[in-house]
C-alpha cells in the first residue's frame, strides 16, 4: 500500500488483535471488551482511508484550493458503509465505482465493512454487539483487501 498513514493504522490494528489474543487468552469478557474497542478503531480506519486516498489523489492532480475543498467534503463522511465507498469513488471516476462494486461483492468484503460499521454503531450507542476478536480479524483482512484495491485505483 502506498499510503503510509493508512498502512500505519492497519499495522496498529493487527498488533492490537494479536496482543488481545496473547494477553486475554482465557478471559472471554476481556476479549469482548477489546473486540469492541478495536471495532471502533476499524471504523475509524475506514473513515480515514476514504478521506486520505481521495484527498491525496486530488492533491496530486489539482489546484490546492480544490484539494482543500475535497478534503473538507471527505472529512464529513462518517461510518462509511460500502455504498458510501462506491458513491465517493463514482464522484471521482465512474469506472472505479463499477470495479469497486464488483470487488466488494466478492469474498464477503461488503459484509465485512458493513458489519464493522453496524457493530460500531451498536457499541457507540450502548447496544449489545456480538463482535469477537476472531471475527474482527477476518473482517480486517477483507477490509485491507478493499483498501489496497482503492489505493491501487487512485495510484494508477
Amino acid at each position: 500500500m502506498r499510503n503510509q498513514e493508512i498502512s500505519r493504522q492497519i499495522q496498529k490494528l493487527q498488533y492490537l488483535i494479536k496482543r488481545t489474543n496473547e494477553v486475554a487468552k482465557g478471559d472471554i469478557e476481556l476479549q469482548s471488551h477489546w473486540a469492541k474497542y478495536i471495532c471502533v478503531l476499524c471504523s475509524g480506519l475506514l473513515e480515514n482511508a476514504i478521506q486520505e486516498f481521495y484527498y491525496v489523489f486530488t492533491q496530486e492532480r489539482s489546484n490546492p484550493a480544490v484539494a482543500s475543498f475535497v478534503y473538507a467534503q471527505l472529512g464529513k463522511i462518517q461510518n462509511p458503509k460500502t455504498e458510501r465507498f462506491i458513491k465517493t469513488s463514482s464522484q471521482f471516476n465512474k469506472t472505479w465505482a463499477k470495479e469497486l462494486e464488483i470487488f466488494l461483492s466478492e469474498k464477503e468484503r461488503k459484509d465485512a465493512i458493513n458489519s464493522v460499521i453496524s457493530n460500531r454503531h451498536k457499541i457507540a450507542h450502548g447496544e449489545d454487539s456480538d463482535i469477537t476478536i476472531t471475527r474482527l480479524k477476518e473482517y480486517l483482512e477483507r477490509i485491507i483487501q478493499v483498501l489496497e484495491f482503492i489505493d491501487s485505483q487512485v495510484n494508477n
